[in-house]
């Protein structure tokens, strides 16, 4: 099965898998996300938080770290052992759960608990079913809760479809937004789901989330230019430029991913 091809790559990977993001770009990446999360932290440091398709931990461990109770998981186990040896020497470790589990079935996770979720590198496009995920997510978010995440941007893939001059491939990925993420081993191909804006929009709004916004990362094609990290003052600058770039809501369609901020809406009862 689809799931099964995606366990077994991200088990085979978990070991060497932060070496992969370690260069100019990801840091960059990884501190303008941080920038995107922050204002949206729990202001009651006891609220519980989740970091769902959490791979090495990069995310729940800054949540950790900020004071918050910690949900960490993800659906390769292997990649819960690098979360568990992180946490070997870590003083708050006693508030972290680790739980290998799947996004589209987090039965093991209780009803409208977390303040905030993160759902980062991509899960809702890696997942089988996003609609059953972002149900899932919605059930275990508190009333009033915050779910931040990211997906793949259907519109930046359209090339790779037009340059392999296929119609038919271009056709029905425009049509279903699916496609595959492509290693060495065939055994380990998987399936991905790609978003617009617009369809990421719904996919919550329909799942019972108020959209608070969407955005796109990176704006600039940073990742094929990283020669302009180069120099003291580099990201800095880089980093203003984007965050600039982010108050025009339409550039989301110009990035590689989206990210998705959304809120579970406190019910008031009628009078």
């Amino acid at each position: 099965m689809p799931k099964d091809r995606s366990r077994r790559y991200h088990d085979r990977v978990a070991r060497q898998y932060d070496s992969i993001y370690d260069d100019p770009y990801w840091h960059f990446h990884d501190d303008l996300t941080w920038r995107m999360i922050k204002p949206y932290l729990p202001r009651d440091a006891t609220a519980p938080c989740a970091d769902l398709g959490t791979g090495t931990g990069k995310w729940g461990l800054r949540l950790l770290k900020s004071g918050f109770p910690t949900t960490f998981l993800d659906h390769a186990a292997a990649m819960i052992e690098q979360v568990r040896q992180k946490l070997a020497d870590n003083p708050r470790a006693s508030k972290a759960t680790l739980v290998v589990g799947d996004l589209v079935d987090l039965r093991d996770l209780p009803d409208d608990h977390f303040g905030l979720i993160l759902a980062m590198g991509d899960p809702l496009s890696i997942c089988s079913d996003p609609i059953k995920a972002t149900r899932e997510i919605f059930r275990i978010c508190r009333p009033g809760g915050t779910v931040i995440a990211t997906a793949d941007n259907k519109l930046a893939a359209i090339n790779h479809y037009i340059e392999r001059g296929k119609l038919d491939e271009l056709e029905q990925f425009i049509d279903t937004g699916r496609t595959q993420w492509l290693t060495a081993d065939q055994r380990e191909r998987f399936e991905l789901t790609m978003f617009t804006p617009l369809t990421l929009r719904r996919l919550f709004e329909r799942s019972g989330f108020a959209v608070v916004d969407i955005s796109g990362k990176t704006i600039l094609p940073i990742r094929q230019n990283k020669h302009l990290l180069d120099g003291p003052e580099a990201q800095k600058r880089l980093l203003k430029l984007e965050l600039e770039l982010l108050k025009d809501p339409t550039t989301a369609a110009c990035a590689a991913h989206l990210q998705i901020t959304a809120q579970k809406t406190v019910n008031v009862p009628e009078r």
